[in-house]
């Protein structure tokens, strides 16, 4: 007789500390003061839910995916700006390296592996359905260039929410522009949620979220690049340049 054996998948949980976000938190942001020239953000009503389900009603942020520092600015806008019980999902041999980040909110998925993803999907939807928690997602999968012509998401986004249940999706667009400053400025912009029906299968979830992705993309790209930052708030400003220091210097 043959014995049946069952695969065990890896997996890293998500096991928050209070203290230790703080502490990261803190730390991020020095690194993103440090590195960046200003940080822009708009579209932040969309932020938060309110009305009377907001207390049970989830957020995914559903984020493009265009750089490294993509993870540090998603954490001081959770933990700082916004103060969001939030989770995140990270390869699993960066979280096995880096497991700090398991203590902010990260827990693992392999992409290539069917059953773990199918199983951080599983376990990402039973940490915020019914509550006002949140999680972000690169539904891209992977880095793709911020200027890549077409956006295209898999159906990971899709199952997940098809998982949680009733929730909203918020689509999120990252970009790093250099310009006029020694150092780049951050550009960010959140877009109005789409809240999936029931009848809303897995592929037009993910067309769907695709498509509102893309439209915050375009629209925070033609911002930067016009250097339109009227609709925008600075929520971080870094140190000053090497030139304008040297200004500084001169006028005293």
């Amino acid at each position: 007789m043959t014995k049946l054996t069952t695969r065990i998948v890896d997996f890293v949980p998500a096991r928050p500390n209070g203290l230790l976000k703080l502490f990261w938190r803190q730390y991020f942001l020095w690194s993103i003061k440090r590195h960046f020239h200003t940080c822009y953000v708009t579209g932040e009503e969309y932020v938060h839910c309110t009305g009377e389900d907001s207390a049970t009603l989830p957020t995914i942020f559903a984020c493009t995916h265009g750089s490294w520092w993509d993870a540090a600015l998603t954490i001081e806008l959770s933990l700082g700006q916004y103060k969001l019980d939030a989770y995140g999902m990270m390869e699993y041999k960066q979280l096995r390296k880096y497991s700090f980040f398991s203590r902010i909110g990260m827990f693992s998925v392999i992409r290539e592996d069917a059953a773990s993803a199918l199983q951080s999907l599983r376990y990402g939807a039973d940490l915020i359905r019914g509550s006002h928690a949140s999680l972000w997602m690169f539904p891209q999968g992977t880095l793709v260039h911020q200027d890549a012509e077409t956006i295209a998401c898999e159906q990971g986004i899709g199952i997940l929410a098809s998982l949680v249940g009733r929730c909203r999706i918020v689509p999120v667009a990252l970009r790093y522009e250099q310009l006029r400053e020694q150092r780049p400025s951050c550009w960010v912009r959140f877009g109005a949620p789409y809240l999936p029906e029931r009848s809303h299968g897995v592929r037009l979830i993910t067309q769907i979220v695709t498509e509102r992705l893309t439209d915050v993309r375009d629209t925070l790209r033609a911002d930067a690049m016009a250097e339109d930052g009227s609709a925008y708030r600075t929520f971080l400003s870094g140190s000053m340049s090497m030139e304008k220091r040297f200004d500084k210097l001169m006028r005293r």
